[in-house]
């Protein structure tokens, strides 16, 4: 596979370390640099007497500079991927280097390892204790929270824009030590609410409620559903889900495709960056999300090029609408293929799939379609997603005119399918399906 720059700079750590990778990128930077069919690798002059030496794995994306630097990927690596995605027909097919197959070697054997079925350090019955003991305290919780919403809709709805930030994270905390996080989640979502906006919180807040009610009752009666609903239950109620268990699980759900990476959107919150990466398969027009984490001080656990072709098999969390998965294997990665993706023609057929999602699970949100000929406009100051009816959908509050920008440079007034993520009844345009190409937004 190749890189754009685009890809290149949505992994750099940031802006000044991708301007230094892109000040190393020319040709004659490097003393040597070559290929073979899984990885790059090249030596590049530095400070000291021997030459850094930089390789990528092309097929599970990952780096290793013999560098001192802390960022990930340095700017060594930054600037090789640019090498590379400027002048592939440069890089020689070549025997590796002992120093790059022993790196390679190294990791293949790692996931080779990782990849057997562990032994369970627990008992089934261990777990199912440790789950009931926790289910208790949580439903403890859920029961207190009732009677702070009934007060609220008893006192009225207009008593909430008198309520201080700190009663909201009173009763957020309150829910986090019933180790019930997913429910101070919903409760800090109504302290954040704009009270100062009449037209808008009164609709907003009751939504909320209506949820966090829902949610409260299906924590109450969790006996009553079957396992996949119970889990969905946990999951809203804050459980973190595991990825090892997850891969370790061999009744869990797994899609081998070719993937698309259609889109990548990084939240910040608490020091905590959560990427999300949207896939659609090939093969099984299969949708997935998969999340990556990063802080402060740790880079994301795994590296994921929007606009990329993945193929390999992605493990999916059990669910009543099982999205979120993890990359199980990856075996290579490509830089386009045919594939034949099931558009979704209008906002109107968008609009009657996203309800019938709802039905079945109340809380789900950030719906992904491709919506065929489709394009954004700018009306009244304001940006919204239009499609060949010329019915529209206003995007996502803060997403980058940028990004707009571009779509124009690409499209003109021209339609394209598009794909897109519904969340709370607004757009997020991924990016622009033209000429047999995918291209990122």
């Amino acid at each position: 596979m190749s890189f754009s720059e685009e890809q290149i700079q949505s992994i750099a750590p940031n802006a000044s370390a991708f301007s230094a990778g892109k000040k190393l990128s020319g040709n004659s930077k490097w003393e040597s640099f070559g290929k073979s069919d899984r990885v790059i690798w090249g030596a590049i002059r530095g400070s000291g007497k021997n030459p850094h030496l930089t390789q990528i794995d092309l097929n599970d994306i990952a780096f290793k500079c013999s560098c001192p630097s802390r960022q990930f990927p340095c700017k060594h690596a930054i600037a090789l991927m640019l090498l590379y995605g400027s002048q592939e027909q440069n890089f020689s097919v070549q025997e590796e280097p002992e120093w790059v197959s022993a790196w390679m070697d190294s990791r293949k054997a790692r996931q080779e390892k990782a990849a057997e079925a562990p032994k369970k350090t627990k008992a089934k019955s261990a777990a199912k204790d440790t789950v009931a003991k926790r289910l208790e305290q949580v439903q403890a919780g859920a029961a207190e929270l009732e009677l702070w919403l009934k007060d609220l809709v008893r006192m009225g709805l207009l008593e909430l824009s008198f309520k201080s930030a700190k009663d909201f994270k009173k009763v957020a905390a309150r829910m986090v030590d019933a180790k019930a996080p997913g429910l101070a989640f919903w409760v800090r979502e109504l302290g954040q609410l704009n009270y100062k906006d009449g037209s808008v919180w009164q609709d907003e807040s009751l939504k909320l409620i209506s949820k966090l009610f829902l949610l409260i009752q299906a924590i109450k009666n969790y006996d009553q559903y079957d396992s996949q609903w119970q889990y969905t239950i946990r999951t809203l109620a804050g459980w973190s889900q595991s990825s090892k268990e997850l891969l370790a699980d061999a009744n869990a759900e797994v899609v081998d495709d070719h993937w698309l990476v259609v889109g990548q959107l990084e939240e910040t919150n608490d020091d905590i960056v959560t990427q999300r990466n949207w896939l659609i398969g090939k093969r099984s027009n299969r949708k997935a999300l998969v999340l990556n984490f990063s802080t402060r001080f740790s880079s994301f656990e795994s590296i994921i090029l929007p606009g990329s072709y993945i193929e390999g098999q992605l493990a999916f969390f059990p669910s009543v609408q099982p999205q979120r998965a993890v990359i199980k294997t990856q075996t290579n990665a490509a830089d386009k293929f045919d594939a034949d993706f099931t558009f979704t023609e209008n906002w109107l057929e968008a609009h009657h799939k996203k309800t019938e999602l709802i039905k079945e699970n109340p809380w789900s949100n950030d719906h992904l379609f491709i919506l065929n000929n489709s394009k954004l406009i700018l009306k009244n100051d304001t940006w919204f997603m239009a499609d060949h009816d010329h019915y529209l959908m206003p995007l996502m509050k803060g997403y980058d005119i940028d990004k707009c920008l571009k779509s124009l440079a690409i499209c003109g007034t021209a339609s394209h399918p598009m794909a897109v993520v519904i969340r709370d009844g607004k757009a997020i345009p991924l990016g622009i399906f033209q000429n047999n190409q995918y291209t990122i937004l």
